[in-house]
């Protein structure tokens, strides 16, 4: 029996993962019917390239990889669902407390999660330079990009830099709240808000050539129906579910997706 190779981000930081991936294979064996290999990969760029030369069958992944995938073949199947919504934005927060202000940004020394994370960074650079006129690169005091979103949370409370960007949704403050529950345990009242990003699509599960992607397609819809695989919706994908993704779904993303990987 061949295996499939299923790959997750390495967004939400590799210990938590690691503790749910054995979950995470078993489930996905269970569901279609073959042998499973979960892994986590070292970082976007490596999750791209796997999924276009057929190194890995299939992932998780952030929309700015579905958005350099999708037009070489890759198939998204499906995008994750979060309280109704299957778009999501970016907020751009600081440590409570602390005078943070874009209006001076000669100051701010910001901690991004990944160069090609989209709430982590883009959203909030493209954010930046169309809103306010900023370029980080030349208007911040400095930039540092930590892996994940608990890491470059953790920099912000632990005072290390003074502004990051995180996963919300427009129109719903709460959304900040649990977001920094999600990547801040215990901490997440110390952060505070200072400004949204506009929404894109959100993530998705991003089928290679080498797989079949109806197959994945259902299996994932399929989730959250019983107790041991709805979990998973939770502690990996922090979503409620899935839903079927249309053809071209990122296109919107695709101009600021670089495919020379």
């Amino acid at each position: 029996m061949s295996v499939l190779r299923f790959a997750l981000p390495p967004s939400l930081g590799t210990e938590k993962l690691v503790d749910e991936t054995r979950h995470l294979r078993k489930v996905l064996t269970d569901l279609l019917g073959t042998d499973v290999d979960v892994t986590v990969s070292q970082s976007y760029e490596r999750l791209a390239q796997n999924l276009v030369s057929g190194a890995i069958d299939a992932a998780h992944a952030p929309p700015f990889v579905c958005a350099q995938v999708e037009p070489q073949g890759v198939t998204i199947v499906v995008r994750a669902v979060r309280r109704g919504r299957s778009t999501y934005g970016a907020a751009l927060v600081r440590k409570k407390g602390t005078d943070v202000s874009l209006v001076r940004p000669k100051q701010i020394r910001a901690a991004w999660v990944d160069p090609q994370s989209v709430a982590g960074y883009l959203l909030a650079l493209s954010h930046l330079k169309t809103t306010r006129r900023l370029d980080p690169a030349r208007h911040f005091a400095e930039q540092n990009f930590f892996g994940s979103y608990p890491a470059a949370l953790a920099a912000v409370l632990d005072g290390r830099a003074d502004l990051c960007s995180i996963h919300a949704h427009k129109g719903r403050p709460e959304s900040v709240l649990e977001s920094a529950t999600q990547h801040a345990p215990g901490r997440e009242h110390e952060v505070e808000l200072v400004e949204m990003t506009p929404e894109v699509p959100g993530d998705g599960i991003a089928v290679a050539k080498t797989a079949n992607a109806e197959a994945l397609r259902s299996a994932f819809l399929q989730l959250y129906k019983d107790a041991a695989s709805s979990k998973l919706l939770s502690t990996i994908f922090a979503a409620d579910g899935f839903e079927k993704a249309p053809p071209a779904s990122y296109r919107a993303l695709y101009a600021v997706a670089p495919r020379d990987f």
